[in-house]
């Protein structure tokens, strides 16, 4: 069984950046992660990391190079699947092999939310959508839905804007949570319409979407569709830490202090999977970075 000094689990920002961090930090580091980039690799458009416009995807393969350009560094395409505390350290289970760590860095970030409506799930693949990046393309001239007001949905919605024929926004609130900037350029396309307070009620269709059903202010209106994309956040990916018993938020994100420490002593954990205020990738890099040095800190003591 392998022994390592910290396992990083996840592949996105923070993980990535941890993984960097403590490597360099002469730690014996693993980064387990189904994927690379994690939910990074679907935007579109990354205009807040300092230095760089471009895809998120993009930018994800730069940090994954770096991170492998450090060859004490052995990353495991894999999952984990249960986590448990032993007197010296914590047993990961993995589905092909387990590991055995000091400390452990939970990176793992969040998976889309659903709306949880009828149609939903019949017409997965047949217009509705969860990645802009993967699907856009498809839709070329065709009447397209994003559903969501965050950055995600607003910049998702300004690709469509130049791939599709027309771009509705359908959002419950009075206005988007996007930055500023980005709403004025969303105003500012002829083919896009927001609707306010707005909630999503079924999905038509039978082989594919048809159109959306929608409560605007109370009243129902049905709006013909060609897709639909689903902005509307993630759930913190968390169902292998249930054996730990660490404290979270009632949104079941992990809680850490200031240090990127859990309630369990020596597991940290960083990114969009925390309490933390802003979900963003500068800031889930910036968690990584702490946590790693975190780790380095407990090891050390």
């Amino acid at each position: 069984m392998k022994e390592f000094d910290v396992v990083i689990i996840g592949a996105g920002p923070a993980g990535m950046t941890a993984g960097i961090y403590a490597v360099r930090s002469s730690l014996k580091t693993a980064v387990v992660s189904k994927n690379i980039g994690g939910t990074a690799n679907s935007i579109l458009s990354l205009e807040n990391w300092p230095g760089y416009i471009g895809a998120g995807s993009f930018l994800m393969k730069k940090f994954y190079d770096h991170l492998n350009s450090y060859k004490e560094v052995e990353i495991l395409i894999e999952e984990v699947e249960s986590i448990k505390k032993t007197d010296d350290g914590f047993l990961l289970k993995l589905k092909k092999q387990e590991l055995k760590s000091k400390t452990i860095i939970i990176a793992t970030g969040t998976e889309r939310k659903k709306l949880g409506i009828p149609g939903e799930n019949e017409l997965t693949g047949r217009g509705v959508s969860y990645c802009v990046t993967c699907d856009g393309f498809f839709f070329k001239n065709k009447i397209v839905g994003v559903v969501g007001g965050s950055d995600c949905a607003a910049t998702s919605a300004l690709a469509l804007a130049d791939i599709a024929k027309k771009v509705y926004i359908f959002y419950r609130g009075e206005k988007l949570r996007c930055e500023e900037i980005t709403t004025e350029k969303i105003e500012q396309k002829p083919n896009t319409e927001i609707f306010y307070n707005a909630i999503p009620k079924k999905i038509l269709g039978e082989e594919k979407v048809t159109g959306l059903v929608i409560s605007e202010n109370g009243k129902e209106k049905t709006i013909e569709l060609d897709g639909i994309f689903v902005e509307i956040g993630g759930v913190a990916i968390i169902d292998f830490t249930k054996d730990l018993e660490l404290e979270l938020t009632k949104e079941k994100q992990i809680v850490v202090d200031d240090k990127m420490q859990t309630s369990v002593k020596g597991i940290f954990a960083c990114g969009d999977v925390t309490n933390t205020l802003l979900n963003q990738v500068v800031i889930a890099s910036a968690e990584g970075a702490i946590a790693a040095r975190s780790a380095r800190d407990f090891l050390s003591k």
